[in-house]
């Protein structure tokens, strides 16, 4: 878990005063964009599984969170771009 930092985007110094090559928030984007990644990738996954056993239940609750991950990653992309629009990525 990341500590807590000041607001802001741009690098800011650890416990010795050093910058960090990039901010918290930044790490943390990244990190939501990655485990998105992983999330969709599993969970397609887990739908061939369900379609494997003829599971139209499992394969719908399965297909109805990959929606709700992709949406996120859609959420978490768009304020990447924003920030990098405004030169604070």
């Amino acid at each position: 878990m990341a500590q807590a930092q000041p607001t802001g985007s741009g690098p800011t110094p650890d416990s010795n005063g050093q910058p960090l090559p990039i901010s918290n928030v930044l790490y943390d984007l990244a990190t939501v964009i990655s485990n998105c990644g992983e999330a969709v990738e599993a969970l397609s996954e887990y739908i061939d599984d369900a379609r494997e056993v003829n599971n139209p239940d499992v394969v719908n609750f399965f297909e109805q969170i990959r929606q709700d991950e992709l949406r996120h990653c859609e959420m978490a992309r768009d304020v990447i771009t924003k920030m990098v629009q405004k030169g604070t990525f």
